[in-house]
């Protein structure tokens, strides 16, 4: 594997660890683009942020890298409604 995909690889790693750490740090921001029809905003926004942490972190490693992506690839769909929402409901 080349640097470039290493650097690349922990880059990803290090955002969704971030992002899911921004989860825990400010919660309301995420609670309010939740769509009204899912239950349980605040759990969903705790249980979506420790994923991206988790997932984030299997990135760093080369042997858990591969169901790392596809675990954020589901992740990323699953919170794809929260998306469509607040691009609605600004």
């Amino acid at each position: 594997m080349t640097r470039g995909a290493v650097a690349r690889r922990w880059l990803l790693g290090l955002l969704f660890v971030a992002a899911g750490v921004n989860h825990f740090v400010r919660p309301d921001f995420y609670v309010r683009i939740m769509p009204p029809y899912l239950p349980w905003h605040a759990e969903l926004v705790a249980v979506s942020g420790a994923a991206e942490i988790a997932l984030g972190l299997l990135c760093l490693h080369p042997r858990t890298a591969p169901l790392a992506g596809w675990g954020l690839v589901a992740l990323l769909v699953a919170v794809f409604p929260a998306n469509v929402h607040m691009s609605f409901h600004p």
